[in-house]
């Protein structure tokens, strides 16, 4: 009989593990959190502000009277309050500065110092810092693009953001935190407000992971409780990749973008097919429609990478032809001296058949067992400089994109596959 994980932090609650508010009397339900007499706070002061939008204000108001710790609450955050806006290089995010307007949900707050104030200068910079302004927090924009306009479809991100951080909690694993929503005065594009990674995308520190190999059960088993959190709510991510996965430090990895999440049994039949070709599963590419198992899938070609230390078939075009190959069967090139448990598992999750791969809370189990054979103290290997640096195929594309070719894959595969049967039997005759 499975454990009712999902209960246990109501169990906590109810038990009175958090101790009792000096206020009202009641259970607290986090660590110095009354669910009951901050939500009354929050209540009071729902006419001090707006969004301008119905559909975004009563969203923010349910998360606020139903936070059981201040990780899930969410809040507007006016656009003034940001500070060094600059736009990153990676999926249109946007790098800023807040300051620190509510000090009752206690974020950590940092003393700014002289390189803020260089970026300030740059000419780049919008909303630049001022010589007054001497402490913040780093956060993250991420654009709901063309959403000037926005209706329930377009929150599909943020809603899925919500529901996994209200599980993570119930899960016994973490999520990056979300501070709320902005509006962008200029291009009334809504924004969401995240926690800034400051160690970036796991692929910009592939390197870091083959040169430091017990990373990556350290790392891998956070990614698996995540997943298996997204999943036991019933979402499957749909764009699992190296690049969509974050780094608050060389040890502490989360998983980001969900955009393209969807509800499990939400089957979708169109042969329009999203995300970055190495990481998407072979039946997708026929046209079958994403499921947990093909999470799966993209989670063992991250695994690959990791003992790698390059992306997936950075050396191939990303094109029809790739695809007719992982149809086919090929993978990476398991690398010389990867641990014998490890690579089984690896193979696993890119089995053909998605119902050999495993389940993310059998990869919890498996990297538990990795993990406690390798202390979690251990000195850290620098890259070397002379490390060779690798030359991306030009035709090679890593961020997410549209394909629509799984019509014609299916029809030269049942091509090939009716001549390999005419010549087997020739050969039998």
């Amino acid at each position: 009989m499975s454990k009712n994980i999902s209960s246990d932090y109501e169990k906590r609650i109810s038990n009175q593990i958090y101790g009792l508010c000096s206020d009202c009397n009641r259970s607290k339900t986090f660590w110095g959190w009354c669910k009951n007499c901050n939500s009354k706070l929050f209540q009071k002061s729902f006419n001090c502000w707006t969004s301008g939008n119905e559909i975004i204000d009563q969203t923010i108001q349910d998360t606020q009277l139903n936070a059981r710790n201040k990780r899930e609450v969410i809040e507007w955050i006016p656009f003034d309050r940001f500070r060094n806006i600059q736009y990153l290089a990676q999926d249109g995010r946007i790098r800023s500065y807040c300051d620190d307007e509510k000090k009752q949900l206690d974020r950590k707050v940092y003393k700014l110092n002289e390189e803020d104030y260089k970026i300030a200068k740059n000419k780049d910079t919008r909303s630049p810092l001022q010589e007054n302004e001497k402490t913040g927090f780093p956060i993250v924009l991420k654009k709901l693009n063309n959403s000037s306009n926005i209706h329930d479809g377009l929150l599909n991100e943020w809603n899925n953001f919500l529901k996994i951080i209200h599980s993570s909690m119930d899960n016994y694993s973490d999520s990056i935190r979300l501070y709320g929503i902005t509006q962008d005065p200029v291009t009334l594009d809504y924004m969401i407000v995240m926690e800034y990674m400051s160690y970036g995308s796991l692929r910009s520190n592939l390197m870091v992971k083959k040169y430091n190999p017990i990373d990556k059960f350290i790392n891998l088993l956070l990614i698996a409780r995540s997943l298996s959190t997204l999943h036991k709510c019933n979402l499957i991510h749909g764009d699992f990749h190296s690049g969509n996965l974050l780094l608050q430090s060389q040890k502490y990895a989360y998983i980001s973008d969900f955009g393209l999440c969807r509800p499990a049994d939400n089957s979708n039949n169109s042969n329009e097919i999203y995300g970055v070709l190495p990481y998407i599963a072979p039946e997708v590419l026929r046209g079958n429609p994403y499921t947990k198992s093909a999470d799966i899938y993209s989670f063992g070609i991250v695994m690959w990478e990791m003992t790698s230390g390059v992306p997936a078939f950075y050396n191939l075009p990303h094109d029809l032809i790739l695809s007719l190959e992982i149809c086919h069967g090929l993978r990476p090139k398991i690398v010389k001296g990867t641990e014998f448990d490890y690579v089984e598992l690896m193979e696993k999750c890119w089995d053909p058949d998605p119902n050999k791969r495993p389940t993310a809370d059998d990869l919890i189990e498996s990297f538990k067992v990795m993990r406690s054979k390798y202390h979690s103290n251990y000195d850290r290997v620098q890259v070397p400089e002379n490390e060779s640096i690798i030359e991306f195929h030009p035709l090679s594309c890593y961020t997410s994109r549209k394909f629509d070719f799984s019509t014609i894959l299916n029809e030269i595969l049942i091509h090939s596959n009716l001549i390999s049967s005419e010549s087997l039997g020739s050969v039998l005759s």
